[in-house]
């Protein structure tokens, strides 16, 4: 054979290419991990926290401007065009609310008159802030502490005087040290919201300690051990790859103790102030708690990827390896579940039955186990619980490993709001296909008549003697997948969901979406209906309208995943931007 060797240089030329897009990948990654690595370890507020505060959430870097305008955009648009507020005006005049809940509603409404509109980069910079500004918040023992960077101190407390104005809360004006600061009486609480050169903080105190707790929290007086003096925070960073835009944690075990009485230090200390008593629970007990407790001791959560056109926030249960093995037993890989796709909806689900019935039986007889002398264990419902699971997870439904349903276009008639025409695929994994397609001869006879074939031939199924507006639908089965295609191209592109692959870390639970897709199949149909509609309905209609126009205005694409891995069990968002 002779050699061409123009096409082995364009191989060549093409291979290097991508092995060098890639490495330029992986080296941005590493360089961003790097830098929030470095963040952490010189933000110096973290001094101020606690070893063991039970909660603690940092953004130690400042996110991309472009990004955070995106994300507030997208999150609180009903906070800038006023619905929000002109919701809570409803709930005031309908609900009889007593004179604390006026209050709080007050407050509310004077913090959201100063939103709106400034949900941008340039409002929030006339309210003294910065868009994209760090932050950190932890509890002193319980109450929380909210430290948030300030851009203009001098607008900040302009701020606060116009919203103490409006809600009508008065406050005294005190100093402490360097920091002036307002204290508002709360029965037994106290907040206090101060300036200290470029933050602002705020902090829930109680009132029977606030002196001794003040300076600690206003970083005037540093706890006996802090996260930075162990590194414990950076090394949490570092260990989860998270970027330092806003990464904490909710500490399990620590909030055990404290349920327990079992708290030390200023943990013990706030509990005593707030008059918490400690559960009074037998020796048994509390030897159960602690064990299951340590199975789920973290709740983590943190941004993972943060560009101008795309973030991805990651959260955990993390679990011991133990639990850990059996989540990641747990799931099913399914054709196309948490693949990336540019489909209106999609959902999909990917779980091993068998073990799931399996794995969650195992964890009520260790419940029954570890708590037999513990009164809080009621051994007779746990073990109705497992018959349940049998009942439910029985070997008719033992071979059905999941689906993916996706809606790739949508028509619908702006007046009546019914479908007009659709594109849309199901594809079910299954150690037996053939059966499950059976089953549909419960819901139509004609389809027990169906002989479908298992090389992948298409086979047309009579749906219009089920609805007569029903789109055209194709059948058909190859190894263990059995595919759907409905729609007028049908069964274009039924070979393709036959021959699909499967994430390399298969989801248990997949939700993705095409905001604008969206919008462009529902908007006729809701303008007609806000036409036809008056009073609250109309507001409430127009609302919904105006949070999905905002959507499909900024995101292009976002997808849910949920996954059992080395870690525990994951939630993964990620979103593309416009």
């Amino acid at each position: 054979m002779k050699l061409d060797k123009g096409n082995l240089t364009r191989a060549l030329l093409a291979g290097l290419l991508v092995l060098g897009l890639g490495a330029c990948s992986d080296s941005e990654d590493k360089q961003e991990r790097k830098a929030a690595v470095e963040a952490v370890k010189e933000f110096s507020l973290l001094g101020l926290v606690p070893a063991d505060s039970p909660y603690v959430m940092v953004g130690s870097r400042r996110m991309p401007v472009a990004l955070s305008e995106k994300m507030v955009r997208a999150a609180a648009g009903d906070i800038d065009n006023g619905n929000v507020r002109k919701m809570l005006a409803a709930s005031m005049e309908d609900d009889a609310v007593d004179e604390k809940t006026t209050k709080i509603f007050k407050l509310m409404d004077a913090v959201l008159s100063e939103l709106e509109g400034k949900m941008n980069a340039e409002g929030f910079r006339s309210l003294g802030v910065p868009i994209n500004g760090r932050a950190m918040f932890y509890g002193l023992g319980v109450l929380p502490v909210l430290w948030l960077e300030v851009e203009d101190p001098v607008k900040f407390e302009a701020l606060l005087s116009r919203i103490e104005e409006k809600s009508g809360l008065k406050s005294e004006k005190l100093t402490s040290g360097e920091i002036n600061y307002r204290r508002f009486a709360m029965d037994k609480l106290t907040a206090v919201l101060g300036v200290k050169e470029d933050w602002a903080v705020l902090a829930l105190l109680p009132a029977s300690s606030e002196k001794e707790l003040l300076p600690l929290a206003f970083g005037e007086k540093r706890p006996e051990k802090s996260l930075q003096d162990t590194g414990s925070f950076k090394t949490f960073v570092e260990k989860r790859h998270f970027l330092g835009y806003g990464d904490g944690y909710v500490d399990l075990v620590r909030l055990a103790e404290m349920s327990l009485g079992e708290a030390q230090g200023v943990n013990a200390q706030v509990l005593q102030a707030i008059g918490a008593d400690p559960k009074d629970v037998s020796p048994a007990c509390r030897s159960f708690i602690k064990t299951t407790v340590q199975s789920v001791p973290l709740i983590s959560f943190g941004f993972s990827e943060a560009t101008e056109s795309r973030y991805t926030i990651k959260a955990a249960v993390e679990t011991s390896p133990g639990v850990a093995a059996w989540l990641k037993k747990m799931t099913a890989p399914v054709p196309g579940v948490g693949m990336d796709s540019n489909a209106m909806l999609g959902f999909g689900m990917g779980l091993d039955l068998p073990q799931v019935r399996d794995g969650f039986k195992a964890m009520m007889r260790s419940f029954i186990e570890n708590g037999k002398d513990c009164e809080m264990v009621d051994k007779d419902a746990l073990t109705q619980t497992m018959q349940g699971m049998d009942m439910m997870l029985n070997p008719m439904f033992a071979g059905i490993k999941g689906f993916d349903l996706a809606v790739n276009d949508l028509e619908i008639d702006p007046q009546s709001m019914s479908p007009k025409a659709v594109d849309a695929q199901l594809v079910v994994a299954s150690v037996d296909p053939k059966g499950m397609f059976g089953m549909l001869g419960m819901l139509n006879p004609q389809f027990a008549q169906i002989d479908l074939p298992v090389d992948g031939s298409p086979v047309k199924l009579p749906v219009e003697g089920m609805a007569p507006m029903a789109p055209p639908t194709y059948a058909a089965i190859k190894g263990e997948v059995l595919a759907l295609k409905l729609g007028g191209t049908a069964p274009d592109g039924i070979d393709r969901l036959l021959d699909a692959k499967t994430a390399k870390t298969p989801p248990m639970l997949a939700i993705s979406y095409n905001p604008e897709k969206l919008f462009k199949a529902v908007a006729p149909g809701l303008k007609n209906m806000m036409e036809s509609m008056q009073g609250d309905d109309a507001e409430e209609l127009k609302s919904a309208y105006q949070s999905l126009q905002s959507a499909a205005d900024i995101y292009k694409y976002g997808q849910f995943r949920m996954l059992g891995t080395d870690v525990g069990m994951e939630f993964v968002s990620t979103a593309e931007l416009k």
